[in-house]
């Protein structure tokens, strides 16, 4: 009976020190997946810099 309580003990507190380390380790994803690559600063649009929204310059294959 002795070893079976040892055992239950030992694995409550590697599983507590499991818990702990990973979630000191952890990052959110913001933080794990950052790169200056995929940023867009908040002065350009994703279309362009100079992209006033007016549809008039539509493509050739639009039909209106």
């Amino acid at each position: 009976m002795k070893t079976i309580i040892l055992a239950i003990v030992a694995a409550v507190l590697l599983a507590g020190a499991a818990a702990y380390l990973l979630s000191v380790n952890q990052k959110p994803a913001y933080q794990a997946f950052s790169t200056t690559g995929a940023r867009v600063t908040p002065t350009d649009n994703l279309v362009g810099p100079n992209w006033s929204g007016d549809p008039q310059g539509r493509g050739a294959g639009h039909r209106g």
